[in-house]
């Protein structure tokens, strides 16, 4: 064997645990994604599901949650997560490079009380070019019914 055949297999290897440590960190463990049956909300918290269509068109990148001025967490394309949090006022809005009207909601929560937020997407809201045409990502809330959004969530699981 020449020198650089023996080095092969270890590029390869590290290049697999890599990869292996980039999906490990995609995982964030203060941000629970829904389960197939997700606990009841714990007693005296209310809980906030934020969720994705599965838009293949639409922006492929995390949307990025602040509430109440802080980040909250990350919701893929076709994605699901909640949070429980204390009852109270809860101003929910998305990062987002194009600003549009309407892209946040206010919500208040009671002990037990569940809000479902559609994240959606729209591309088409920040581009340009002459040569190379760009997309920005541009995100909205929507507050939905808890049965729309519960169809959404399953559905989005089978499709993906």
């Amino acid at each position: 064997m020449t020198g650089g055949s023996a080095l092969r297999p270890s590029k390869r290897l590290l290049w697999a645990g890599g990869l292996m440590l980039i999906a490990a960190g995609c995982a964030d463990p203060a941000m629970p994604e829904a389960p197939a049956a997700a606990p009841p909300v714990p007693a005296g918290y209310a809980r906030i599901w934020f969720f994705r269509d599965w838009e293949p068109s639409e922006s492929l990148n995390l949307a990025n949650i602040d509430v109440n001025g802080s980040y909250f967490g990350s919701v893929a394309n076709g994605g699901v997560f909640y949070r429980d949090v204390t009852p109270g006022h809860y101003h929910l809005t998305p990062q987002s490079y194009g600003q549009d009207f309407n892209q946040d909601q206010d919500v208040d929560l009671a002990p037990g009380q569940q809000v479902y937020c559609r994240v959606a997407s729209l591309r088409s809201w920040e581009e340009g070019g002459d040569v190379a045409v760009f997309e920005r990502d541009t995100f909205y809330i929507r507050l939905v019914p808890p049965e729309s959004a519960q169809t959404t969530i399953v559905r989005n699981r089978n499709s993906i």
